[in-house]
């Protein structure tokens, strides 16, 4: 007797498949003994031992109290990354099934897949999903009804300082969008009132950000904060590790971005010059992003065409907003890429569509639906067929690793 399997049944097959090999492969992760000095532990690290410097919150309140009580440091990280990595994943599963939409897209490399996959970029394992709660948690009193305006902004400027002073990155994904929603809510009064009332409520917030720009710190900075662990934990002091976060607190700004956009723009792999490769990818995964939830909607209401519009919207002004650091301020695409993908759609599953469709300039729509209408007609064989081999080298331009973050070589790995 044959068994005839549709295209909806072998990609639900394969979808189970990848997020068995995401979980086997996180698991292992989370018992892998990485070492103080991996990039993702040392993260955790930095410190204000050596003087204030940006990044050092999180590290100080871990120093204060590894310095009270006994306790292993590097599982306590581990632990702290699991704990804001499943409730975001919690988050977003949720979201999409109150919705009704397709979960395909989660697993996928651009998405958790790629904070997952591979055995030398562990991406969880950073502070990218304490900053993704944090700002999921600002979307959602930003959108609580009950709530006065101005004290909204006084929990979101808390919140916001907070992940700042660990990590400044979240300004780039965080404050734009911030903005664009305290300027639509004084939409009844001038441009330029509404503009400085809008700059206003994220003054606190924005000079934050400054200030840790300041404060990079130096290569004093960095050895202090190194010394002060290994004087507490690790035993006889030394130079801190070329392969150490906390090293980074003592880059030259000029040095670090001349360095990192030649990493972007003319690393060459097999022949092949990086800044090409990303012109194509980045197109496919906006193209995989936008289409997914429309193909795959159960009934035509679910994501119409003006909520791919909105979607889309929302992506290519995130994508507008980090481009510093896809340039010359990072070369780890594989997180630029999920704060790009996962921020665009918590904005988008907090708030109505609707909403946002009258909050954003009639223009701006109809350029992006212009704009959407230029890539081919998508269905589902064409978005499965993308969803199984599209992949992208994490950091630095590698075809190796671009081919392993594919959902087709992790599901076959896996059997």
């Amino acid at each position: 007797m044959k068994i005839k399997l549709s295209k909806t049944t072998i990609l639900n097959i394969l979808f189970v498949l990848l997020c068995c090999s995401l979980i086997h492969q996180f698991i292992k992760q989370l018992f892998f003994i990485y070492g103080y000095n991996s990039y993702g532990i040392s993260e955790y690290l930095t410190n204000y031992q050596g003087g204030f410097v940006r990044r050092g919150l999180l590290g100080e309140i871990l120093f204060f109290f590894a310095n009270r009580f006994s306790f292993d440091v590097e599982w306590a990280i581990k632990i702290i990354c699991a704990i804001f990595f499943i409730v975001v994943v919690a988050f977003f599963v949720k979201s999409f099934l109150k919705k009704g939409y397709s979960l395909y897209l989660l697993p996928l490399c651009f998405f958790f897949g790629g904070m997952i996959t591979g055995n030398y970029f562990n991406f969880w394992i950073r502070k990218d999903f304490v900053m993704l709660t944090f700002f999921i948690a600002i979307l959602l009193i930003f959108n609580r009804q009950n709530i006065i305006l101005w004290i909204k902004a006084v929990f979101i400027n808390v919140l916001a300082i907070f992940i700042i002073l660990n990590h400044e990155s979240f300004a780039f994904f965080s404050l734009p969008v911030l903005f664009f929603l305290f300027f639509n809510s004084f939409e009844n009064k001038k441009l330029v009132s509404s503009f400085s009332l809008a700059a206003l409520c994220l003054l606190p917030s924005i000079l934050t950000f400054l200030l840790v720009c300041i404060t990079h710190g130096n290569q004093a900075t960095a050895q202090a904060i190194w010394d002060s662990w290994q004087i507490l934990s690790f035993g006889k002091t030394s130079d801190v590790p070329l392969g150490c976060s906390i090293g980074a607190i003592g880059w030259n700004t000029f040095d670090t971005v001349k360095l990192l956009s030649s990493i972007n723009f003319i690393t060459i792999d097999n022949r092949i010059i990086s800044i090409f490769v990303w012109i194509v990818t980045f197109p496919v995964i906006y193209y995989i992003v936008t289409n997914t939830l429309f193909v795959f909607r159960k009934t035509p209401d679910n994501f119409t065409e003006k909520h791919k519009t909105v979607l889309s919207t929302i992506i290519l002004f995130q994508f507008i907003c980090l481009l510093p650091l896809f340039l010359f301020l990072s070369c780890d695409y594989g997180r630029v890429i999920f704060y790009l993908i996962a921020s665009s759609f918590a904005v988008f599953l907090i708030f109505p569509a609707d909403i946002l469709a009258k909050n954003i300039p009639l223009v701006i729509l109809q350029k992006v639906e212009k704009f959407n209408n230029a890539f081919p007609k998508a269905n589902k064989t064409i978005i499965a067929i993308l969803m199984l081999v599209t992949g992208f080298s994490p950091v630095f331009f590698n075809i190796e690793f671009a081919y392993k973050s594919t959902m087709l070589y992790q599901v076959l790995n896996f059997i």
